[in-house]
């Protein structure tokens, strides 16, 4: 009886303290990557309890009472309030401060780090940064990492330009699948376009050659962009998003609707985005002095055989620039176990017909316009992709992932001469396997060690047809007759043609002190190529088939140093190469009487790259500015030149080849010399006051050939740009200056990559045209957003100010004039 009185007495003891504690332990994440968030600091409102999250964000409440109210506070996140009885979730979501200490940068390496220990120049681009200007593609998106230009030969029209190189020496990479393939060529792309920019949560560049982490074609950087993830067991169970915005000048349309759901186990975020863009209508102001440079006079009506040159009643307005596009997302994330969890990635994007700007304003002589129609069928880009994450905390492999991804991409050319029947058009289809395992070996407090490999298998099929139209009434339209469609030169090898590539890497990185560490990192990549023709005339001079295999080992070494009196020096030595890709060697086209013809010998061109940064630190980081030298050689530079086909017998001569019973000149892309670029970037952020906040960026650019006095294309203007904000509790407001400086004629490539013929014309002679290389230009910019209530937002955005004529460098079209753009923006 004893026992049991004192076993009662007991029990009720433990009930009573178990009403007045309990055991309870939670993750603590970033609201915009879900990553973990060691040393948070949580606390009662007393402050008699203070505990600290540990390094994989985990914290344990039951030193707790129920009835505790507790502070969650950290160095880069806003403070949170929340009471222990009112936790219901395993996981606790921080939000990042505008300004931090310290971001975490999640693509150098392919693995999570601080940035004030990578030993490279990085941008990151959040909503944050963009929340004043919302920019309507994601190339135009990538402005606001600075040191990045942008080319457009037409209203769909996004090629980045990052420290003189471009288009596939450029990496763009989504949710950790490379995105350039076999066929990215060597001029411009607009393939940056098909990612829509509502759905990212974050994008990061890296400057300089990054080959280690991601192999071929990083050679002046990496565009990773990151979508948006959903999020398990968030406070809200739906979340409902949107924007919608209207350009009252350009006649822009953008609509987006989101939609996530959360639960235990399971999460979904959807997107839905619809752009119609209309004609571009360029400024008035002509600050450089040229009356009628890129005036939109006259037009044709592509659709009519009788068209002559319409007079455009204002030509102003760029005809022909429209364009519409649907996007769509949808990702999957479901929990497996506390340490696992597996995503499925659905993205499509399609475009209307784009039409070529610049080739529809290029005259055949000096009365008629050259083309009738010339443009690009809808260009489709459809992924799907699982992303397995994991963590294992064993030796040699902490945690990691596994991306298994399928790519589809679908393009063609089309293009009709003026007054005539015959539509010529070329497809390519380009579906992409791919797999990346990264793996992290181990990560402790002042060393990490990761490691991981891709393999990728590209597959082209290209096919090319001709059409003669009839006259309908009052449109051309198909025959619709099989008799009137006749085979064409295809772009790609016609009997097919595949690429892959096979590589692995690793990456160590060692905190020698608590103010410096270094990072030294090695890949192997290799490559292999076929492809094969069916033509009879490349079958006689025994250009029919293409077989190469090359291997790349690049590295990279760095080194951080941190001072107490706020100081940060980095140097970084790092290559990188790209593997001739199916463009490079297997593109056969016949341009008055020159043949580009396969070159089976073609290698890899490599660049190697010093990099020297310098920052200062001051008010607790709250300012900054910092100063990036860098020098890049290059050897083995691919470019196009004349070539020999030595045991061609269709000619006697080793320069010419029989080609549809015509001589024609054999030229191909051949490794020749060495080049050389070099420049600098100089970025600060400043806080002025509470409430203002100073931006401003500028990058210098130079380049050159060692032994080749021509110059090298895509070699950018001194350019750069100006923030000035103003942020209070419910109203922002922004005015931005972005600037170039002129570029002189005889600094453009002779290749024609950088259009010369696109800038004014200043004289003739012996009838020839002398051009006066891109005038200097600036544009301001104003923007502004109201919180109306708690979950609607309006933002205007007025765009160019003073209406001023320009050209970005290499651009084949005028940028937009003053324009007003109005958008509404509601959370739910």
């Amino acid at each position: 009886m004893i026992f049991l009185k004192e076993s009662k007495s007991l029990l009720a003891l433990f009930l009573i303290i178990s009403l007045n504690s309990f055991s309870q332990q939670l993750i603590i994440k970033d609201f915009q990557d879900e990553s973990v968030v060691p040393n948070v600091a949580v606390h009662n409102t007393l402050q008699t309890l203070t505990i600290l999250s540990d390094s994989n964000g985990v914290i344990n409440l039951s030193s707790f009472k129920q009835t505790d109210s507790l502070i969650f506070s950290h160095v880069s996140y806003e403070k949170r309030i929340l009471s222990v009885n009112s936790i219901s979730q395993s996981i606790i979501y921080l939000y990042p401060k505008t300004q931090v200490l310290s971001e975490i940068i999640l693509s150098v390496g392919r693995n999570r780090e601080n940035k004030e220990k990578i030993s490279r120049k990085v941008s990151l681009i959040n909503s944050k940064k963009t929340e004043l200007d919302l920019p309507q593609t994601s190339a135009d998106l990538l402005y606001y990492g600075g040191g990045i230009r942008i080319q457009k030969s037409q209203g769909a029209g996004g090629s980045p330009v990052i420290r003189g190189f471009e288009a596939n020496r450029v990496l763009l990479v989504i949710d950790g699948v490379r995105m350039n393939n076999a066929i990215y060529r060597s001029g411009h792309l607009q393939n940056a376009i098909t990612i829509d920019p509502y759905t990212l949560e974050r994008t990061e560049i890296i400057f300089g050659p990054s080959s280690v982490g991601y192999g071929s074609d990083a050679l002046g950087g990496v565009v990773h962009f990151y979508t948006k993830k959903p999020k398990i067991n968030n406070e809200k169970i739906w979340t409902l998003t949107g924007a919608s915005s209207y350009n009252t000048t350009l006649n822009h349309k953008v609509n987006n609707f989101s939609v996530e759901f959360s639960k235990n186990k399971w999460a979904s975020f959807t997107s839905f985005s619809y752009s119609d863009f209309g004609d571009i209508i360029m400024g008035s102001k002509r600050n450089h002095g040229f009356k009628n440079w890129g005036l939109n006079k006259y037009f044709l009506d592509g659709n009519n055989l009788n068209s002559h040159n319409h007079l455009n009643k204002n030509s102003e307005i760029q005809t022909n620039t429209g364009y519409s596009q649907l996007d769509f997302l949808q990702k999957l994330n479901f929990k497996i176990s506390d340490d696992s969890n597996i995503i499925f990635n659905i993205q499509h994007s399609k475009s209307s017909n784009i039409d070529r700007y610049d080739k529809l304003n290029e005259f055949n002589n000096e009365e008629n316009l050259k083309y009738a129609q010339w443009f690009y069928g809808p260009q489709e880009r459809s992924l799907f992709s699982s992303t397995y994450n994991f963590l294992n905390n064993k030796n040699w492999l902490s945690k990691g992932s596994v991306v298994a991804a399928y790519q589809n991409i679908k393009e063609s050319r089309n293009n009709r001469k003026f007054q005539s029947l015959i539509l010529n058009s070329q497809f390519e289809n380009v579906k992409v396997y791919s797999l990346n395992l990264d793996f992290v070996g181990f990560e402790k407090d002042k060393s990490s060690f990761s490691y991981g490999f891709e393999y990728t298998y590209n597959d082209v099929n290209s096919n090319a047809s001709g059409e003669k139209l009839i006259q309908g009434n009052p449109s051309l339209i198909s025959s619709n007759n099989t008799d009137k469609i006749f085979n064409i030169p295809t772009r790609y090898p016609s009997d097919g043609s595949n690429y892959s590539t096979i590589a692995t890497y690793y990456e160590f990185r060692k905190d020698i002190s608590a103010k410096s560490n270094f990072n030294i990192g090695m890949r192997y990549t290799q490559t292999n190529l076929n492809a094969s023709w069916e033509e009879a005339a490349l079958i006689d001079a025994n250009l029919n088939t293409v077989n190469t295999k090359n291997s790349s080992l690049t590295g990279s070494i760095g080194y951080v140093m941190r001072s107490d009196n706020n100081w940060q020096v980095n140097t970084n030595f790092s290559s990188g190469f790209r593997s001739p890709n199916i463009d490079d060697i297997g593109k056969i086209r016949e341009n008055r009487g020159m043949l580009s013809v396969p070159n089976k010998k073609l290698k890899p061109e490599y660049a190697y790259s010093s990099e020297l940064g310098l920052s200062k630190f001051y008010n607790d980081k709250m300012n900054v500015f910092s100063l990036n030298l860098y020098y890049t050689h290059i050897t083995n530079h691919i470019t196009r030149d004349f070539f020999q086909i030595l045991n061609d017998q269709t000619t006697d001569s080793p320069n010419t080849i029989l080609y549809n019973s015509e001589e024609v000149i054999t030229m191909a892309n051949i490794n020749k010399g060495r080049a050389y670029i070099y420049g600098f970037s100089f970025d600060s952020e400043a806080k002025i006051s509470e409430n203002f906040f100073f931006k401003s960026n500028l990058t210098y650019t130079r380049g050159g050939s060692v032994k080749n006095p021509n110059p090298l294309p895509s070699i950018s203007p001194l350019f750069g740009a100006f923030y000035l904000k103003w942020i209070d509790s419910n109203l922002k407001m922004q005015l931005s200056y972005r600037f170039s400086e002129a570029k002189n004629p005889e600094e453009y490539s002779k290749g024609g990559e950088d259009g010369l013929e696109e800038t004014p014309i200043i004289g003739y002679q012996n009838k020839a045209p002398i051009y006066n290389g891109m005038p200097s230009w600036g544009v301001l910019k104003f923007s502004s957003s109201l919180k109306l209530t708690k979950n609607l937002k309006t933002i205007l955005i007025l765009d160019n100010l003073l209406d001023i004529h320009y050209r970005e460098f290499a651009s084949g079209i005028s940028s937009p004039g003053r324009n007003l753009n109005i958008v509404f923006e509601y959370d739910f």
